[in-house]
Order: structure tokens, then sequence, then C-alpha cells
């Protein structure tokens, strides 16, 4: 073949890298890839790098180069690609008999994967091809991407979830064209420490890749081997299939003899091996043979029974001989077969400093001692899980069958460590960045993890770490549920929990081949840690959540100074009964008492419960206690329980308006409510299905102005308001602003109280659209305010949900919908008049108010406004009346014309004002008006031009003291038609409408009601009528 002189060059260098002993080699080996194969950031990549490193393993029979090149990826139009480097070129000059090939890393990159991720599979088997095309008898092992720390700066933006697809698509070409797929990321994803910089492996990292490409090449896999937990003396699940599986040497065969009959298969590329079974009969006694044709394996003495996990934290792992009846429990421990395989770490997370070797075994997972199965005996009980041997010895006198434990529980782990990594970098990468210092982690565990191995060395508290030294050497065993106890070292922040926790039971129902694999766990007990019962609550809610999870409930068990109680047999009999119930199908309820209704009956609060067996009693004492009861204000209050009838009725509480009830809130709790097989009540919180009225706010009687209105299914709403209740004129009377939130139907009228505002307030602007209620600005009885809020009635329920606030306070001023965006307009702004148009958009990602072009002309205070559509279909803003005291250097003005604004251009016009059945203009400004369902505009009340405009200018000394008839508010209702920018005959609607400040709503059938406003200064009506035009 002819070479380009620089070809040439780089080929004679790449020769030169190859491993010392190319002259006498036989076979080559040509490693195809990144920066990773290449050895980037390693000292030394010509002797460190994994290539390297696998020329020394294969030995002079074989010559190694490495093709390595930074930054090269497999897509052709991608941003760097492979094909286009002179190392490429050089391995197909090469033409190796063997090509090792790990590309696909930098292919994740945002500049190729969005726009060219279709062309992977394709561009990889070009680089096949031509290997092909060189050698056609080359033999081809294509590497799993090595794996991606989540410090990866875009490991959140697209790069983890574009490896995972490249993944895929690597490991479907590898099946698809008969490929060998060694895998680059096993030996990796739990030690990244070893890829110090995110990516690139480090000289250790670099050798463990050298082992797995020698193993694909060499397929010496073996020996025959299966994890130790397929031994003699186990236990198997009983009545199902079962899966046994182990390794040996590439392609073996693999001979598997059980109770007379032989099964055969072989082992994969990779060593793997797999044969399943049929069910076995707990009767028996089984012995099992694997033979490779080489090496034996004979495990002897295996039962067919039941078989759980038991896992958590320090009271799991908390002993036979530290409980409280050790010696009668020890003593009785007699059972060959009760089982146990118990797991026990090396060193304890006691406070001490741990050595250089036990801080090195930690750091190669090497944190348990080897185990083996044992039948429980008085002389091997003593170190094991009280709470799993009380599980265990109850499921075998209920079912009669043998029973295994695999035990394998670490003081102080949080939930994060027994998960594994790929879940916790799907659910919450977050948790493995700085893990020692970052908010994840709980303080105490951290401080811990330093004081044992230092900032560098590696710790069973590590997020994912007991997971792999843990749970993954299990290899898949079959188990038939988890029983689990933990939560102490995560109850510092109960909403991070709740996401681990559901990651957690995911992933290990995954990794054991079973999505509804039962999980019993144990709620926390009781001690005096104030986090405590917000966090059994919590766990109570979990329970309910997720599918096939149950929780014993063992507050009862609490020692108010010891987080770990020394009686466990409550806490065993409990998570047993509930297996027995679900997973074994016995006819019993072994749930605690769980609350299903909260309700308000002429009693007091009555509490319906499910699973109390035959009834509610009490553990101690005479009447049920704990019970505490809140209002909106979620401050509760102890309130006094009894037992009828099987439920709990509270009373004699100081809410004038219930809305919570919770039970059992204290961190040391001495509650005492049980069911019939005396199983304690849990912590619980339960919201009152219909919340007790709220009596009407003293004063509201003398009726209302600048309320919040709007419309809810049948019933009007109102909200806020002021008044001068009494005497409005009486010496030292003053104005007294609402809080309250009203319904009323409107087949009766009958207002109703339903909730509370944040803060009595008054002179707001309301705005209803397809989302809810919009309530934004209006003053409190001291200042003007910025706020919005959503209001919604969820059944006749008002939830009030913040929106952002305002750029500036604002009062007085008049809104209206288009669609969900709010518009609001003129008002006082920061105290002065206004002539500013906002916006706010509830469609938008994040809205924010936007403030739009100024009305023209002068401010204008207390105007009507509503959306109409005008001649050529837009939807428009309509804005009348309005007025302006005295502010500044200006006079006072009021404004009898109107304004139209168009939000498709931005612009305002001038429209035609209102006037009487005798052409005189009207003043509407502190009137109301609204969208009729014909698409007119109704607008009525308001004040007198010359009466208003006269005392804005120099109120008289008798102002307040004529009668309303003095004050001449506008009498009629007037409509406004959009469609031709004129007004309609006005309608003498006097006797209603003749106010300011009312607030109207309107209705389906061309109407609307009006409710409040002053009838003369400081006079309000409290009437509501309905008008029809």
């Amino acid at each position: 073949m002819t070479f380009s002189k620089n070809k040439l060059f780089l080929f004679a260098f790449i020769l030169a890298a190859c491993a010392s002993f190319m002259a006498q080699a036989q076979v080559k080996v040509a490693c195809l890839g990144n920066s990773i194969t290449y050895g980037l950031t390693l000292q030394s990549p010509e002797s460190q790098s994994y290539p390297s490193l696998l020329g020394n393993m294969l030995g002079a029979k074989y010559e190694v180069c490495n093709f390595g090149h930074s930054g090269a990826a497999v897509l052709r139009k991608g941003h760097h690609p492979y094909t286009d480097t002179p190392e490429f070129a050089a391995a197909i000059d090469y033409k190796p008999d063997i090509a090792v090939i790990h590309l696909g890393v930098n292919d994740t990159d945002p500049r190729s994967w969005p726009n060219f991720s279709e062309q992977f599979t394709a561009d990889y088997l070009y680089i096949i091809n031509r290997l092909r095309e060189a050698n056609p008898d080359v033999r081809i092992l294509i590497a799993r991407l090595t794996p991606l720390r989540a410090t990866h700066p875009r490991f959140r933006s697209g790069t983890r979830i574009w490896r995972l697809e490249a993944q895929e698509l690597i490991e479907r070409l590898a099946a698809q064209q008969h490929l060998e797929l060694i895998d680059f990321n096993s030996p990796l994803v739990n030690q990244q420490r070893l890829l110090h910089d995110g990516v690139h492996p480090n000289a250790e990292g670099a050798r463990l890749l050298a082992v797995e490409a020698y193993k694909g090449i060499t397929g010496q896999y073996g020996p025959l081997r299966m994890s130790p937990v397929y031994s003699s003396g186990m236990i198997l699940p009983h009545s199902r299939y079962i899966t046994l599986e182990g390794y040996a040497d590439a392609f073996a065969p693999i001979t598997l003899s059980i109770d007379g009959h032989t099964y055969r298969t072989r082992s994969s590329n990779r060593g793997q091996w797999q044969v399943t079974i049929p069910p076995l009969t707990p009767s028996r006694e089984y012995d099992i043979t694997v033979s490779d044709g080489t090496d034996t394996l004979r495990l002897s003495n295996i039962l067919a029974g039941v078989v759980f996990l038991a896992s958590g934290q320090s009271n799991m792992a908390f002993t036979i001989g530290e409980d409280r009846n050790a010696e009668r429990t020890i003593a009785s421990c007699r059972d060959s077969l009760l089982r146990f395989y118990a797991i026990q770490p090396r060193f304890i997370t006691n406070n001490i400093t741990w050595t250089p070797q036990q801080v090195d075994s930690v750091n190669n997972l090497l944190y348990f001692h080897p185990a083996s199965w044992q039948a429980v005996t008085p002389h091997n009980a003593a170190p094991l899980s009280a709470v799993a041997y009380y599980f265990a010895r109850e499921l075998r006198d209920s079912l009669r069958l043998p029973v295994g434990i695999i035990q394998n529980a670490v003081g102080g782990a949080t939930t994060g460590s027994w998960t594994d990594i790929n879940t916790i970098e799907e659910v919450m990468p977050e948790l493995l960045i700085n893990w020692h210092h970052n908010d994840y982690v709980q303080p105490w565990a951290q401080q811990r993890a330093i004081t044992n191995s230092g900032e560098s060395g590696r710790h069973p508290y590590e997020p994912s770490y007991l997971f792999a030294a843990g749970i993954e050497p299990l290899d898949h065993f079959p188990i038939d549920g988890v029983v689990w106890y933990q939560g102490e070292s995560n109850a510092h922040n109960i909403e991070l929990h709740a996401s681990l926790f559901k990651a957690l039971v995911g992933s290990w129902r995954s990794y054991f081949r079973n999505p509804d694999m039962p999980f019993y766990f144990a709620q926390l007990t009781s001690i005096d840690r104030p986090s405590w019962p917000k966090f059994r609550n919590s766990q109570r809610l979990l329970a309910k959540e997720i599918p096939n999870t149950a929780m014993a409930v063992i507050t009862d068990c609490g020692d108010s100074l010891d987080v770990h109680p020394r009686n466990k047999f409550p806490v065993g009999h409990r998570l047993a009964r509930l297996a027995l119930q679900h997973s074994f199908g016995f006819p019993i309820d072994a749930h605690a008492p769980e609350p299903i209704d909260a309700r308000i009956t002429s009693q007091g609060i009555e509490l319906s419960f499910a699973h109390t067996a035959d009834s509610l009693t009490l553990a101690h004492g005479s009447e049920p206690i704990t019970f505490e009861v809140a209002g909106p204000d979620r401050i509760f209050a102890p309130a006094k329980a009894k037992i009828i009838n099987h439920k709990i009725i509270l009373y004699d509480m100081d809410s004038k308006n219930p809305q919570f009830v919770r039970y059992a809130w204290q961190p040391f709790t001495r509650a005492n409510l049980i069911n019939s097989d005396s199983v304690p009540a849990s912590t619980f919180e339960i919201e009152i299905s219909n919340p007790a009225l709220l009596a009407p706010e003293p004063g509201i009687e003398a009726g209302l102005s600048g309320c919040f209105a709007s419309k809810s299914g049948s019933d009007i709403i109102i909200a806020g308001g002021c008044n001068f209740p009494g005497n409005p004129f009486a010496p030292g009377a003053s104005k007294k602003f609402y809080k309250g939130i009203y319904a009323a139907d409107t087949a009766t009228m009958a207002w109703r109280p339903i909730g509370q505002l944040p803060q009595p307030t008054a002179y707001g602007a309301t705005a209803t659209t397809p989302k809810g209620i919009v309530l934004i600005g209006g003053t409190d009885p001291d200042s003007s305010l910025a706020s919005c809020t959503l209001l919604t009635i969820n059944q006749g329920q008002p939830q009030l949900t913040p929106l952002p606030s305002l750029p500036a306070p604002v009062d007085n001023a008049y809104a209206a919908a288009i669609g969900n965006t709010v518009y609001l307009a003129g008002g006082n702004l920061s105290g002065t008049p206004s002539r500013s148009l906002f916006a706010l958009n509830l469609d938008a990602d994040t809205p924010q108010w936007v403030k739009l072009k100024d009305m023209p002309g002068n401010p204008r205070v207390q105007p009507v406004m509503a959306a109409g559509v005008n001649s050529r279909g837009e939807t428009c803003l309509y804005l009348f009346g309005g007025f302006a005291g005295r502010h500044g250097n200006n006079e006072p003005t009021l404004e009898l014309n109107g304004l139209c604004y168009t939000p498709s251009s931005g612009k305002w016009h001038t429209v035609k004002g209102p006037v009487t059945p005798q052409g005189t203009p009207l003043a509407v400004g502190g009137g109301a008006a609204c969208t009729l369902s014909s698409g007119k505009i109704a607008v009525c009340g308001g004040v007198n031009k010359d009466v208003f405009l006269e005392a804005l200018r120099n109120q008289a000394p008798d102002y307040l003291d004529h009668d309303p008839e003095w004050y001449r508010f506008n009498p009629y209702t007037l409509v406004f038609d959009p469609a031709t920018e004129s007004w309609l005959e006005p309608v003498d609607t006097a006797r209603a409408t003749a106010r300011a400040g009312a607030s109207v709503i309107p209705t389906q059938d061309n109407s609307f009601f009006i409710y409040g406003g002053e009838l003369k200064p400081r006079v309000r009506s409290s009437e509501t009528s309905h008008i029809s035009l």
C-alpha cells in the first residue's frame, strides 16, 4: 500500500506507541476511540492508557496500537468526526485482526446530537465497514460508553440523556450486526472517583478498562462462579420459576443439575449465564451442581420457602443481643428452617478516624465481610438484626415454610446511599455533587463521613455507595420482598426524602427484576426531634402513594432520649403481619387506623377511619389525646376527643373556623388511639371536607363598597370591601376594611362566608379569566397594595394562589381580561393619579406585569373598563369616566369621554362618552362596567359631574349632610356597542344602580348582578339587584 509522507509519519508514530514487543506480534489489535482511548489527562499516555496496559496483559502474541484521538466522535456531520482524523486513516492502513472501538462520548455535544443523532448508527457502521474492507476477517469489539459524572457542566442540559440514547444505539448495533459488545461502563460506574475530571479515567480507571478489553479479546471471564449469596444452605423462593445466574469464560458450556433434572446453556461473550428452573417444593432439600466442563460448583442443603431482604440503617442493624428481650429470644433460637445471610460491615461508622487500610478497602467497595447462609442458633443469633429475626420468626410460625433473610443494614445510612447511581442521576443528580458539603445529605452524616474517611475517601453514606457495595453483589438473587427500617438520617428534609424513597423503591424493584416487589417499611418511632412528626406523616402518605408498599406504625415504641428503642418485637411483628396480609393472602387487616374523612357535624368534628379491625380503642387513658385543630391560618390548638360508634368526635376547640385536624404531632408523642388489634394510629393531618362556615364579620351587614367581585358556577362571589359600620356620621367614625370571601347562590341570594383574604382589602380591581378570578391591588387600612392573587373556587372552597406583584402599589383602578391576559388601567399609582396601563399574561412561562402605553389625556382614578369586539373583529378595551383630585401642581379633573385601547396595535383612540336621554354628558367615574353575554358593555352608577368636581375642588363643610338624592349619582344603566362604538338608549335603573363603588357581575342571559356601593358618601347599600337588559 502506498502512504503519503504525512500518513507514513503518523503511522510510524502510532507504531512507536505500540507495545515494545510489536516485532514479535502475531495478532494486531487496534484500539479506536477518543481521548479516553488516547489517555488524555494521564501523566504518561504511552504507558498508562488502556491500550498500552492491554498490550502488557495480552503478551507477546499480540501487538496493540492506540488509535485514539481527543475529541473524536462518530457522527460524520458532527463537530469532530473520527473518520476525518489521521488516526482513523492509520487504523485502516494498519489492517487490524482485532478492533476495539470506544466512540460516542463526544457525540453528546449539543453541536452534534440534537442535529444528527439519527445518523449515529449509520456512521458507526461506516467505521466498522471500513475496517472490514481493510481486513474482511477482522474481529470487532464495540464498547458500551464509559460513565459521565454528574459534575459535567452539561449533565442536566441534555448530555446525560443523549449518552443514554447513544448507549442504546450501540447495544442495538452490536445485536443487529452480531458484534461483540464489551462493557466499559460497569467497571467505572460505581467507581466514579476514578473519573477525575468527570469524563476521563485516571491510571486506575484505565487499568480497569484494559482488564475489560482483555476479557473481551481472550474470553477469559472465568473461573466458573456464582455470587456468594448463591451458596450452600440458601433458601430460594418456592412455587415460582427461579432464574439462577453466574459467570464463566465466554461461550462456556454450562450444565446445571437439580433434583434429577439437567439444564444446559452457554455463557455469553461477556461470560454471563442464566438458567431458569421450575418451582421448587418447600418440603424438599435440594442440591445443585453447576459445571462448565472444567470447573464444578456443588451447592447443598438448599431449601425452598420465602426470602426477604432486610435493610436500612441502625434500627434495622440493631441486634438481638441488644434487644430488651435478648436473653429469652437467643435461648429460643433453635430453628434449622430459619436462615440468615447476614452481610455485616467490616467497619462501624462510629465517631473515629479509620486507618488508611480501612479507607482503602472502602474506596474499593470492600466494606462488607463475606457472608454465608446460616440456620439461626443460640450461638450465632446475638449479632443478627432483631427486627428481621422477629419478622422472620412470625412468618415461620404462620406459614410453616422455610424462611430466609438477607440482612444488609448500616448504621446512619441515608436513603440515597442505598439507591443505584443511575437512578440518582435521573432523579436528583445534585445529590452526587460535593456530597460532603451539599444541602442534600444530612449534616450529621456528612460530618461522620469526613471523620471516618476524610474529604477524599469514600464512605457508606456516600450516595449510591451501599447499593454498589451491598446490593449489586447479590446478583439479582430472587427475593419475595423487602423489609425496610430507615429514615432517621433523612428526617432533616422531608420533601427530599419523599423523592428519594420513591426512587429507592423503583431502583430495587428494577434491580431484582420485579416491578411489583412488595416493600414493607417501618415508620419512624417518636423521639424529641422537631422534624419527626412531619416526617412520619410524609411516610404515611408515601405508603398510600407507592403501590405494593405498606407501613408499620411504631410510634408507641419510641424513647424520648434514644433513637434506638430496645423493644424491637412490635416492629418485626407488625411488619410480618403486613407481609402475611399482602404477600400471602392471610384474611387479616394488619394496617394502622387510617383517617379517611373529617367533617363538621352537630356534635363537633367527626373523623372516620379505615383499618379499625373491630373498633377504635385506647392504649391508655380515658379519652383520646393529642388531637389538634386549626383554621385557615394553620395555627393548631388542642381539641378534646371522644370515641362514638367507632369514630372520633372532636369538641371544645378554640378554632372558630376549623379546616385542619392533626394527631400525634409531637416529636415524642404519647398518643393513645389504637384499633382492636392494638395497632396505633399514625401521626396524621387531614383537611376537613366541609369546613365550618366563617362567622360573618361584624359590621358587614351595613353593606360594602370597593369589593372584589366575580362569579363561580351558580354563585356570585365578593371579597373584601369597606364601610362605616354603626353610625357613619358619629364623631370619630372610621372606615372599616374587611377580608371575608362570601358566596351567594343566584337563586336565593343568601350570602355565606367561605373564606378569607390574606388581609383586609378594598378598592382593588377584579378580572375574571378562564384560570380564575384575579384580585389586584387595592388598599388596606394603612397603605396601598401591589399584591396580586388568583382566586379559584373548588367544591365551594376558595383557594388563593399568589401571582406576580404589580411594579408599584395601585388602588382605585379598573381591570378587565381578554382570555388569560389581565389589563389594569388608571387608579392611583404609588399614591398619585395615573394614566398607566399594565398587562399580565397568565399563560406566559414566567408571568410578569408589563407596562403598556399610557392612556392619553388626564389621569383617571376610578374609571370603568370592559372588553369588547370592534367592527374589525378585534377585542379591545373600552374605558370611560374617571377623575383626579388635586396632585402636585395639577388641578382636579373629571373625564366625560371614553377611550379605546387595541392590544394588537398598542394604540389608544377616543370614543364618545355616555349621555342622558336629553343628551347631557354623564360622568361614570366611581361606577361599574361589565361585558354582557351579547358582547355589549353595560355601565352603571358613578358620581355626578358637577357635584363631585366641585367637591374635588373645594369640599363644602356640609358636603356629607345631604340626602342621597342631592348627590345625583348616575341613575341610568348605559349600554355601549363596541361593534359600532356607539351608545344605546339609556335605561333608568336608579333604584338599583344609582351608587358609587358598587360591584357588578355579568351572567349568561344578557344581565348582571350589582352588589353594594354607597348611596351617598359614608352610607353603603347591602342590597344585591339583578338587572336584565
